[in-house]
């Protein structure tokens, strides 16, 4: 914004606005107006803006959200920005109220602080750097800046308030330059360095698994961010009087200053020694942990069909220690099930031919089968396409039968849960996908082969892949959830009786006929599903495997990034799993 936009917009606040009292949502929302408390008008429009108008008019942007509005007020609006919009996207009141105080003669060494209970704060060193003193050659333009006071209540659920008080530093007018506030970390809050940020930060509980066995981010290292997130007490419908903690953190590292002390809101200790239990199951964690261990960048979800219960989430991923939920890699054939619930749901049956040819030409695209399947194999049937998993098969019935181009998209929605948000009781989230679709519809007839075999658009996870599984184990989607009883929002319809019962038949095929041989011999009821996938740039395959077993209640998806075929990698750990975890 040049000086004459600068010089206009605060002579427009300044004629209605001296003093900020309005609250407003640190988001961004709207301020709700209140009575004025000024003394005395801030400026007149037509005499340009004074120090005080240009402090009114930094708070008013600044409690409106508008920080690239607030920056425009201050000598570094490029950096004033960014630094405004960090603290207080990481800080998250529910509204903030601004009050512009009185002119003081200097800034305060430390601004008064105090929680809701009147405590003093206390935390990281203040942001501003010490002005150098001034000398005849090099006057020091703070010595002549106008200095006010403001207070600042930042208010959070369970109407706890944070309220203290800081100073602003309003350099004088010069040339077309109106005034303007120096800007610095400690403007926002004095006890604030440029290095650290704030964080309302919740009372944490335990979190233990379904037996009451403690879960620990040390035990379980896949576990870690999940563990965290659960272990923040919602506090509803617990008895207990909210709290939390203000904290000064490190701006990289999310981690509390070491030597800075938080600032407790309400009652300390409100969980009252609460332990919430998890979904989760430590000893199938600990054996899918240990079934990965062979394979470098692997991870493996459990869930209980008849529930959406998730029993167990492992990675084996350093760089992505959130491969088994938020993986985006395309399924391969493992995606073949939802092909087979459409087709199944269009008439077809599973003695029905599903020609495996060598390859088959779509628009400009020539689609092939693995190499096990070079030439493709006669008198291929739907359930024996499945159990090979003939990629052509898939293409040429998919075609035979026209259906439409969104018919694997409305079919992941209307019967696996897909394409929708899901909330396992850690917030809203769309898994498997790096947009708000694991599986868009076709916008041509060769991108619609190729989702017919789980390439495409098409992006999945181990989590939303073990979802499709345990959906064929019961024949009803349910919502992977980590907490008993949880009710996440995401709904579909249950797979006609029929259907579902011919997905399982071809499940089991592949294990006792087909290309998951490394599952067999397990479990009589364990059906299950290879898949292959290539990503794009990658010259080496993603292993996959999906599993259901309905005797155990047990769905399972494995993934090994470039590992190879399906019964190569995903196959073994996911046996692995099974057998020392005694499911076999």
């Amino acid at each position: 914004m040049g000086s004459r936009r600068v010089l206009l917009a605060i002579a427009a606040i300044a004629t209605s606005l001296a003093v900020v009292t309005a609250g407003c949502s640190g988001g961004g929302s709207k301020p709700k107006p209140t009575a004025n408390g000024s003394s005395g008008p801030a400026a007149a429009a037509d005499n340009g803006p004074t120090p005080q108008s240009v402090a009114a008019a930094f708070l008013a942007a600044w409690q409106a959200g508008d920080f690239t509005k607030a920056a425009s007020f201050t000598d570094i609006p490029d950096k004033a920005a960014p630094r405004l919009k960090a603290v207080m996207t990481s800080l998250a009141p529910k509204s903030i109220e601004l009050k512009l105080g009185s002119q003081v003669n200097a800034p305060s060494p430390q601004a008064k602080s105090s929680s809701a209970s009147g405590s003093a704060a206390s935390g990281s060193a203040a942001g501003a750097t010490p002005a150098a003193p001034s000398t005849p050659a090099t006057p020091n333009p703070l010595d002549s800046a106008v200095h006010f006071d403001f207070s600042v209540t930042d208010t959070f659920d369970g109407d706890l308030k944070w309220q203290y008080t800081s100073v602003m530093a309003v350099l004088p007018a010069g040339g077309n330059t109106p005034p303007l506030v120096h800007f610095s970390s400690a403007v926002i809050n004095p006890q604030l360095s440029a290095a650290a940020n704030l964080k309302a930060v919740p009372p944490s509980v335990p979190v233990a698994d379904r037996y009451g066995v403690l879960l620990t981010a040390q035990a379980h290292p896949s576990l870690a961010s999940i563990l965290a997130k659960l272990a923040i007490a919602k506090q509803q419908n617990n008895g207990t009087a909210a709290s939390l903690q203000i904290e000064f953190v490190d701006n990289n590292t999310g981690n509390q200053i070491p030597g800075s002390n938080p600032i407790q809101l309400g009652q300390a200790n409100a969980t009252g020694g609460l332990q919430l239990a998890s979904s989760l199951d430590d000893k199938i964690q600990t054996e899918a942990e240990k079934a990965l261990a062979p394979f470098p960048n692997s991870g493996m979800v459990v869930i209980k069909p008849s529930t959406g219960e998730v029993l167990a989430i492992a990675s084996n991923a350093k760089d992505n220690p959130k491969l088994a939920t938020m993986a985006t890699r395309a399924p391969g054939s493992t995606f073949k099930t939802v092909t087979s619930t459409a087709l199944l749901i269009s008439g077809m049956k599973l003695s029905d031919p599903a020609d495996c040819t060598k390859n088959v030409q779509v628009g400009s695209q020539l689609y092939h089968n693995d190499e096990g399947l070079a030439n493709g194999f006669p008198g291929a049937t739907l359930l024996t396409a499945y159990e090979m998993s003939c990629n052509t098969s898939f293409v040429n019935a998919a075609l035979s039968h026209n259906l439409p181009l969104d018919t694997l998209s409305k079919t992941a929605h209307d019967y696996y849960g897909m394409n929708q948000p899901w909330d396992m009781g850690t917030g809203l989230a769309t898994y498997g996908t790096p947009g708000q679709q694991q599986v868009p519809a076709a916008d041509g007839r060769d991108l619609f082969a190729a989702e017919t075999f789980g390439q495409g658009r098409i992006t999945m996870s181990p989590l939303t892949m073990a979802s499709i599984a345990a959906t064929v184990a019961t024949g009803q989607f349910h919502q992977p959830i980590l907490i008993p009883g949880f009710q996440g929002p995401a709904k579909s319809q249950p797979l006609p009786p029929n259907v579902k019962n011919d997905l399982q038949a071809m499940m089991r095929g592949v294990v006792t006929s087909g290309t998951a041989t490394a599952l067999q011999n397990i479990s009589p009821s364990l059906g299950a599903k290879t898949g292959s996938a290539e990503p794009n740039n990658h010259d080496r395959t993603d292993s996959w495997m999906i599993a259901m077993d309905p005797d155990h209640d047990l769905a399972v998806a494995a993934l090994a990034l470039n590992a190879g075929f399906g019964n190569s990698a995903a196959g073994p750990a996911i046996a692995a799993m099974m057998k020392g975890a005694g499911l076999s």
